[in-house]
């Protein structure tokens, strides 16, 4: 049974989107209207609706020969959506200072331990999971929802490609000590000082990104089936 409200044009952009997302479908994969008409069990129009709209959010890419095939992920594209995430979850972070409780304040610590054992079991795309909630949690404070959709829209962009933990693993140690810190700026209400470790944070991860980019070849086969393949193993 479909959600209620939600129209078959709706429901098949979701589940596309969340394929993307989530590397089911693959960046350069084609996207067939008649093969996915029949596993939808629908029409060709929900779905050629579909892919425009995943067209305008940038998620999938018309050629001339191919079609409609998933947009491929390179290093502009990637150090945009990063650079585009320091500044705005800085500023989230910055706003939200004074709206955090002592249940939020609770929370954080509790889900950075369990990001800790995650660390500890090697389970990469699980603490990428949990990690995304910290942050979300915090920028989530602040009242301004059109911020924190516009945040949230950009790490669902990221997951695109699979989490820095899994390719870098020394970042999980660096992140969770940094985390460690947030909270304690938070815990102060110091405003300046968790907008700093904020943007800290970013671009350090940034800086492993590229460097590990860099000398792996972005986005050539070997590099992508690597990372799929340690995807794949979390």
């Amino acid at each position: 049974m479909k959600p209620k409200g939600k129209t078959k044009n709706l429901l098949v952009y979701e589940k596309l989107r969340q394929w993307i997302i989530k590397g089911t479908l693959r960046p350069g994969q084609k996207l067939v209207m008649a093969s996915l008409a029949k596993k939808f069990k629908t029409s060709e129009t929900p779905i050629r609706e579909a892919i425009r709209r995943l067209e305008s959010d940038g998620y999938v890419t018309f050629t001339p020969h191919s079609g409609a095939v998933v947009t491929e992920i390179n290093q502009q594209e990637l150090s945009e959506i990063y650079v585009i995430r320091i500044s705005l979850e800085a500023l989230a972070t910055r706003l939200a200072v004074p709206y955090i409780r002592q249940d939020d304040l609770l929370w954080l610590k509790k889900k950075n331990d369990e990001m800790k054992a995650a660390v500890a079991k090697d389970r990469y795309e699980q603490l990428a999971r949990f990690n995304k909630a910290f942050h979300l949690r915090i920028y989530k404070a602040a009242p301004f929802p059109r911020l924190y959709k516009m945040i949230s829209d950009l790490w669902d962009a990221f997951e695109r490609w699979p989490s820095i933990f899994t390719y870098i693993p020394k970042r999980a140690a660096a992140a969770l000590t940094e985390h460690e810190q947030i909270i304690e700026a938070l815990e102060k209400a110091d405003v300046d000082r968790a907008d700093d470790l904020m943007k800290e944070q970013k671009k350090k991860s940034l800086e492993a990104l590229q460097q590990y980019m860099v000398q792996r070849r972005t986005g050539s086969p070997e590099m992508l089936e690597e990372i799929w393949q340690k995807r794949a193993r979390n």
